[in-house]
């Protein structure tokens, strides 16, 4: 689909594909929270290559998406611990 950033469930279909918004909602330097069913992710664009990661820190399940992105890095917003963006 282009121009949309998309998260997906584990399927191999089109009903599990999930539109989590147009790529100028993601610009360069972006990190959102994005929910695909009942799993929350990180969504993030570092410079045109974009990471989805967990939502949930595994410290104590800090909302991830809501951190902020450093680099190849999101911070979670309660305990600042980091996790790379694009394997965790």
């Amino acid at each position: 689909m282009q121009g949309s950033v998309i998260a997906y469930d584990g399927a191999m279909n089109d009903e599990t594909w999930i539109d989590a918004g147009a790529l100028t909602d993601f610009p360069p330097g972006t990190l959102r929270e994005v929910s695909a069913g009942r799993l929350r992710f990180a969504v993030s664009n570092h410079d045109g290559r974009f990471g989805a990661i967990s939502g949930a820190c595994n410290h104590v399940g800090g909302p991830l998406g809501q951190g902020r992105l450093e680099g190849d890095y999101v911070v979670c917003p309660w305990h600042y611990w980091k996790f790379n963006r694009l394997d965790g």
